[in-house]
Order: structure tokens, then sequence, then C-alpha cells
């Protein structure tokens, strides 16, 4: 996630974060471990939320009131949802993110649509080469529905 070097405590907290959400560890993990770095020195409590959120809603759900306002501000899990679904168009990843992108909204987090949009389009003129229209078909969906979120907020 993003091009900036992580601290072995961020690699760490996003494969526990997997972890979690593959079921073989307990939230509560993942948010006393969040909880522990706070304060810590080089902690982007913005940077560790957009782990949580992107790999781990559970985690996010137990952690976002942890965040301060100015740091929910700074969040950049827009752009990273839409760098990722040229390669994260399925079902289940198209229904998570818009999950994803409602909690956020829900809980204070700005989300930037037009980013997120343009990823659906760009994502989707890349599967317009080989793809059939059931495979776009989620990518679809996304887009609608993030088309919808943003008229709403």
């Amino acid at each position: 996630m993003g091009g900036n070097i992580r601290s072995e405590r961020e690699e760490y907290f996003e494969q526990l974060c997997i972890t979690i959400d593959a079921d073989e560890a307990h939230e509560q993990e993942g948010i006393e471990y969040f909880e522990a770095q706070l304060g810590e020195p080089d902690f982007d409590a913005a940077h560790w939320l957009d782990i949580a959120l992107y790999y781990s809603p559970a985690v996010a759900r137990g952690i976002v009131d942890m965040v301060d306002e100015d740091d929910r501000a700074r969040s950049n899990i827009a752009a990273i949802i839409a760098e990722n679904l040229d390669i994260s168009y399925g079902d289940d990843e198209c229904e998570r993110f818009a999950e994803i992108i409602r909690f956020a909204l829900a809980n204070g987090v700005p989300i930037d649509f037009d980013v997120l949009l343009d990823g659906c389009e760009r994502a989707l003129d890349d599967l317009d080469h080989w793809a059939d229209d059931e495979t776009k078909a989620p990518l679809v969906a996304l887009r609608d529905t993030l088309a919808q979120l943003q008229h709403e907020h």
C-alpha cells in the first residue's frame, strides 16, 4: 500500500489484519496492537486506519474511534481501493469495497468519489479488451453504488 517505506510494525499490523480477516485470529488482537502503537514515534494513525479498512473491516470497526478527526481526514482509502480495482474486481471484492466505503463515510472518513470512480473506469477500460459482461458486472455495480453514494454525500 503506497510507495513509502513501511516499518516492521506496519507490516506486522498488515499481516495481522489479513490473518484476522481470514478468521485465523480474533480482531481484538489487531485492536490491541493498534492501541499499543498510539503515541509511538513514526506512528501514523491515518495510514494504520487505511491498513485496517482495506484488510480487516472488523479491526477498523474496533479502532476507528481511537483515530482523531484530523487523522481520519488524512485517510487515503479511496486511492488505495482505486489503485487495486484492476486486480480486485470480483463480486466479493467489489462488495467488500462498497462496504468499506459505507463504513468510512459513516465514521467520519472522507471519501474522494472522483478518485474511486476514475479507478472503476480505468479497470473497466482494461477489462474491455478481453472480459465479458459477466466479468465486468461487479465493477459496474460498484461504480453505480459509488455514484449513488456520491450523490447522497
